[in-house]
């Protein structure tokens, strides 16, 4: 029987479910929702970007879905999680160009919590927690930038704090 390794995640939106589509096909879907969305925010059309990146996103999140459940290779593991991590930040550029700081802060902040979750989760494989790390360190180094640029916005100065040991293991080995 498979164990359900999402109870970490689920509120992440990243639920193990079955009968998900093959990675491959997921990776289009995903690809082709980002390249609209990045023509519309370079076109400033706002809230098409914001559509087709949130588009984006439930692509990622049913493509990291289907690598938890299936045990993916490593390399379909690192393509879920980049997904993932564009996804959340492409939206947070939208909202902050918008001028809503806080819709963009909980995007940014959501992703690294994830990402941190995921690699404290010990029932989760040692590749899949390693991935998680090594996107930790993007998701990371954006909050520090969101941060600067919006000074210390409250709740990426509290994320920050809560997965600070999170940030500060980014070398050391899950194995």
């Amino acid at each position: 029987m498979r164990r359900d390794h999402s109870s970490n995640v689920r509120q992440f939106g990243i639920k193990i479910e079955q009968g998900t589509a093959a990675p491959q096909s997921m990776v289009h879907a995903w690809e082709k929702a980002m390249q609209q969305g990045n023509e519309a925010f370079a076109q400033n059309e706002d809230q098409r970007a914001l559509q087709q990146y949130q588009t984006a996103l439930k692509q990622a999140q049913s493509l990291l879905r289907e690598c938890i459940q299936n045990n993916q290779s490593l390399m379909a593991i690192d393509t879920a999680f980049a997904a993932y991590v564009v996804s959340h930040h492409n939206l947070a550029s939208v909202y902050a160009r918008k001028g809503d700081l806080n819709t963009a802060a909980l995007r940014l902040c959501e992703v690294h919590r994830c990402l941190s979750c995921i690699c404290k989760d010990a029932s989760l494989a040692a590749p899949l927690r390693e991935a998680a790390q090594r996107h930790g360190r993007r998701t990371y180094s954006e909050l520090l930038n969101f941060s600067h640029l919006y000074s210390q916005h409250p709740l990426v100065a509290k994320t920050l704090r809560h997965c600070g040991q999170f940030c500060m293991e980014q070398g050391r080995s899950l194995h």
